[in-house]
């Protein structure tokens, strides 16, 4: 090879080198080694109890179900919900069932017909509702108000459908509405 075709090959391999190394590196702290969850709820990641895809499901304005996962983090400890509890401006009063998670595992409140919610609110809004648990972690966190339609359709328990005035001469129907599935916690 001639003195020439060396330096070319070796310049040649040079750029292939740093555009390879250009194009290939990503560097630390991008988007991509950051969890990202495309819902509509909010998660809660900062204590030992995770809170997960959290939203008010409401029919109509003022009332709804709260529904989210909570996950227990915790490898030995059980954890319990104390209350839960609304800011006293969007939300007054959450109906919250204390539960208690053994370690490593979630409740689905879904699955559990939610935490009925009333207050003044709307569909679109953020509210606040704040959550206090026997370690002594306490969470506020703002969630949106969504319609219970789409993935969300039959989650809001609290709120009475809307019903129709029976015609003269014939008899109330019943309708039955599509139940929440249940997620095995592991």
């Amino acid at each position: 090879m001639s003195p020439v075709n060396l330096r070319r090959s070796l310049a040649l391999g040079a750029t292939g080198l740093a555009a390879t190394a250009a194009l290939t590196a990503c560097g630390f702290s991008y988007p991509t080694d950051r969890i990202n969850n495309p819902v509509a709820g909010v998660d809660y990641r900062n204590g030992t109890v995770e809170i997960l895809n959290a939203v008010v499901v409401a029919k109509q304005a003022n009332s709804g179900t709260f529904v989210a996962t909570f996950v227990n983090s915790s490898p030995s400890k059980t954890i319990s919900l104390q209350s839960a509890s609304g800011d006293n401006t969007a939300i007054s009063t959450v109906d919250a069932k204390p539960f208690t998670m053994q370690p490593n595992t979630l409740v689905n409140l879904a699955a559990h017909k939610g935490m009925a919610v009333s207050g003044t609110f709307a569909l679109g809004q953020f509210v606040t509702i704040s959550f206090t648990f026997d370690d002594g972690e306490n969470v506020n966190l703002q969630v949106p108000v969504v319609a219970d339609d789409g993935q969300w359709a039959g989650l809001d328990v609290a709120t009475p459908s809307p019903t129709e005035s029976p015609t003269v001469g014939t008899s109330p129907t019943t309708s039955t509405s599509a139940s929440p599935t249940a997620t095995s916690s592991g």
